[in-house]
């Protein structure tokens, strides 16, 4: 018996070569459970998720009473695999608790005999640990047996979901992993990463939580790829490492370029993986550290939450009778993907992820053989019939300013192309920053039969509300603004704006989990407008993801200057910030510091990408092929004007696009669960006081 100490160093998991260990969890595999259920009268109740779990910790620590906590292992607390991520968990929960005054651990590892694991299980129940942990399915009779005789101590095992109820126990809890959700993932991660088409799987003894994860790997595959062939071998061994290495090397032969398995033997197989050079997949327990070149992701068990449950209900008098299960939903088994992952398969298995939690993919049936339902293709843009129309476009920068003259030009020209120059006419007059020049520009397009005269900038509008009564056939439009005239009598004058906020918002969570210094800078041109928006949505978002962070706003006072946008920006740099955002044609100077410090921007308007593609993570691309449709609709329908048009990301009006070999795959999910949640109303952007 040892008591508590802090982890060792890694190279302690090479200890486990040679050693044959017994299973952690050899029963059949159970049938499906709900994430968290209660075994027959039994009080029935989920278990918390690890992140409810978490934001409670300080409140928890300064209730909970010390504890005493021990566990039982049949492998090493450094196994990188079933043992460890249990030892890790409860580590975690020490030091939230404030360390061994708050709770005391004691553990026996490598209990491979089962005879002297129901001793130990008895020695600590007899010491008054009020929790013990027999963390494997081979100590479930032995367990059944110590626990009446100490009526007051909590048990606990798994893999399983017997409470021992049915026997007239109550102070037994049961936990399981639902490995097969996260196998389901690495495969379809595996079936988009794999070359040769075959790919081998090392699993110990076929039974418990490793059959489980082969089963949803081989399924996950299946799904992404039908053509890839899946090899399965089982060494018979939860820790034989040799047996283990043999086997990878077997499939390696076979033709595998990424392999996969579980328990403490894959230990040897993921050496044999680092040797060839051929990728590898965990589970149970991040192993990316014996190999980060070769290891691409693991599904990690988060037990946090179950023994943060367990001990909760100790304390409150509840000794057992609840059964838990590691879900995806619950946060309870977590994806870990390498940042040297092919971006593209990152992403196909964090989609896979979200439509799993949503219950769109039922892991359980596709291991079933039941066919699941392929992913909807984004919504195709509907193409409504218009008739012929000539559009013409007044614009304060040029159509290559990547920023706001380029997007609706970029637009109209994307129009032109789907539906022919027979269709639509485009006549464009740029760089017109004299609004006197616009105005001519203006009335000459409208005097010369052109049925919509596109205004792009709120300095028009004056000059736009003279001339649009003299020409009543014809439409106007004009932005950003939410005025259509109505009040001054004008019929014949659309009005448009971006709700820069939106996509701001996203990008500064985005910011938020990019940035390490904790100063983000943002280079604007004029407050207001679009850019005043853009500016609000912004500094909300990283704000929502980290209050503690800082935002630098400057303004320049020029939308168009880019010494000045790059003399900001430096400003920026020298204040500290490692990311930089900022909005109008002036940020091409803005982008050229960025380039020349390494520092990430985030764009807005029109990508900007082609500038510097090694520092531009991050474009909100404002599309207005919608509203320019809808705007030829109504003029033919005989509507010349009178509403206001707007850019949102329900819409599709702004369109987050993200460089994915540049960004960690966690940072763009944050970003896309915060578009939904504006998209949903679950998020309220509220402009913070500048």
């Amino acid at each position: 018996m040892s008591i508590s100490i802090p982890k060792h160093w890694l190279i302690l998991a090479l200890l486990t070569l040679g050693l044959v260990l017994a299973a952690c969890g050899g029963a059949a595999t159970p049938a499906a459970q709900p994430e968290a259920t209660a075994a027959p009268a039994a009080t029935e109740a989920p278990a918390p998720t690890p992140e409810a779990t978490k934001s409670a910790d300080t409140e928890a620590a300064a209730t909970m009473e010390p504890i005493r906590i021990a566990i039982v292992m049949p492998s090493t607390i450094t196994d990188l695999a079933w043992s460890q991520a249990m030892y890790d968990a409860l580590l975690r929960i020490q030091e939230n608790a404030g360390g061994t005054d708050g709770v005391e651990i004691a553990y026996t590892e490598n209990m491979f005999n089962v005879t002297d694991a129901a001793a130990a299980i008895r020695d600590y129940a007899a010491d008054g640990y009020d929790i013990v942990i027999a963390h494997g399915t081979q100590y479930g009779t032995s367990m059944f047996e110590i626990a009446p005789d100490f009526p007051d101590t909590t048990f606990a095992w798994g893999t399983a979901t017997d409470t021992g109820v049915g026997q007239g126990l109550n102070n037994v809890f049961a936990y399981e992993a639902r490995a097969e959700q996260g196998g389901f993932i690495n495969g379809v991660l595996a079936a988009n990463l794999t070359e040769s088409n075959v790919i081998g799987v090392v699993g110990p003894v076929e039974a418990g939580d490793a059959k489980l994860y082969i089963d949803g790997f081989k399924a996950g595959v299946k799904f992404a790829n039908a053509d890839a062939q899946v090899n399965v071998s089982y060494t018979g061994s939860f820790g034989d490492t040799a047996l283990a290495a043999e086997a990878a090397k077997t499939h390696i032969q076979a033709g595998a370029d990424v392999l996969t398995g579980s328990a403490q033997q894959v230990v040897g197989a993921i050496g044999v993986a680092k040797s060839e050079g051929v990728l590898w997949m965990g589970t149970q327990s991040d192993q990316s550290a014996l190999a980060p070149e070769i290891v691409v992701a693991s599904q990690v068990y988060d037990w946090d939450g179950v023994i943060s449950d367990i001990i909760a209900k100790h304390q409150a008098g509840e000794l057992g009778g609840t059964a838990y299960a590691l879900t995806l939903k619950n946060d309870g088994l977590k994806m870990v993907f390498s940042d040297n992952t092919k971006r593209e398969a990152v992403d196909a298995a964090l989609a896979m992820v979200k439509r799993v939690i949503s219950g769109e993919v039922d892991v359980e049936a596709a291991v079933a053989g039941e066919e699941q339902p392929a992913a909807e293709e984004p919504a195709a843009m509907v193409m409504p019939e218009i008739e012929p129309i000539r559009v013409a476009l007044i614009m304060p920068s040029t159509t290559t300013d990547l920023s706001w003259s380029q997007s609706i030009y970029d637009s109209l020209a994307a129009l032109q192309e789907a539906y022919g120059e027979d269709v639509i006419d485009i006549a464009y007059t740029e760089n017109m920053f004299n609004v006197t020049d616009a105005a001519a520009a203006i009335r000459d397009y409208a005097d010369s039969g052109y049925d919509l005269v596109i205004a792009h900038g709120a300095q028009y509008g004056t000059s736009l509300f003279e001339i649009a009564p003299d020409f009543p056939d014809t439409s106007f439009a004009w932005g950003t603004t939410t005025n259509t005239g109505e009040s001054e009598g004008v019929i014949n004058v659309f009005a448009y704006e971006p709700r820069a906020d939106q996509g701001g918002y996203v990008m500064g969570v985005l910011a938020a989990n990019l940035s390490k210094a904790g100063v983000i800078g943002l280079v604007g041109p004029v407050d207001a407008g679009d850019a005043k928006l853009h500016v609000d949505g912004f500094v909300a978002g990283v704000h929502a993801a980290d209050p503690d962070i800082k935002v630098n706003v400057s303004f320049t006072g020029s939308f168009g200057d880019t010494a000045l946008a790059a003399e900001a920006a430096n400003t920026h740099v020298a204040a500290g910030a490692d990311v930089l955002t900022g909005s109008s044609q002036q940020v091409v100077g803005a982008i050229g510091v960025a380039k020349e410090n390494g520092i990430p921007w985030l764009g807005f308007q029109a990508d900007q990408s082609s500038v510097a593609p090694e520092v531009v993570v991050a474009t909100v691309v404002y599309d207005w092929k919608n509203t320019l449709l809808a705007m030829f609709q109504k003029h033919q329908a005989g509507e010349m004007g009178g509403e206001v048009l707007q850019l949102t990301l329900a819409n599709g009006g702004q369109a987050p696009t993200y460089n994915a070999e540049l960004l960690p795959a966690e940072a763009i999910e944050a970003a896309e669960a915060a578009k939904q949640g504006i998209i949903d109303g679950e998020i309220e952007i509220v402009a913070e006081p500048r």
